[in-house]
């Protein structure tokens, strides 16, 4: 079974502070390829979650990126997943709340992130490695 932790294996921690600006945000987007990022705490808590789409939103306000912070942008309820959350669920979770990007918690502290296409990944097993996967599981 895949599950979470297999996935988030692309996208360990990434993350955004709340006084990330929409400038630092942006430069999250790019450079992770990520359509949101997790916001946390200094403890590592998942406190919030911020996408591309608030991000824009706030540029269409005629906000400009120095001028707002991830707190001020972000969704401040993120539903999470756990590391043994599997593939299943997390497309489950996906489509019922039109998510982009899931973060994962171990303890209550972010450990990684899952995307769409990571999840979509996990089901193409890499070309001549069948079984990959199950391999994978059988290590740990």
């Amino acid at each position: 079974m895949i599950n979470a932790k297999h996935i988030m294996l692309m996208h360990r921690r990434v993350a955004v502070r709340p006084d990330a600006t929409g400038r630092e945000i942006a430069y999250g987007f790019m450079s992770t390829g990520l359509p949101g990022l997790p916001v946390i705490n200094e403890d590592m808590e998942v406190i919030g979650i911020v996408t591309e789409f608030d991000l824009l939103g706030a540029l269409r306000e005629g906000i400009k990126l120095d001028e707002f912070t991830a707190k001020k942008i972000m969704s401040k309820e993120p539903i999470t997943a756990d590391t043994e959350t599997p593939a299943e669920k997390l497309i489950e979770m996906m489509l019922e709340n039109n998510f982009t990007v899931i973060p994962i918690v171990r303890d209550k502290k972010l450990v990684g992130v899952v995307d769409r296409f990571s999840v979509m990944d996990a089901y193409v097993e890499p070309k001549g490695f069948p079984g990959f996967y199950r391999y994978f599981e059988e290590q740990k």
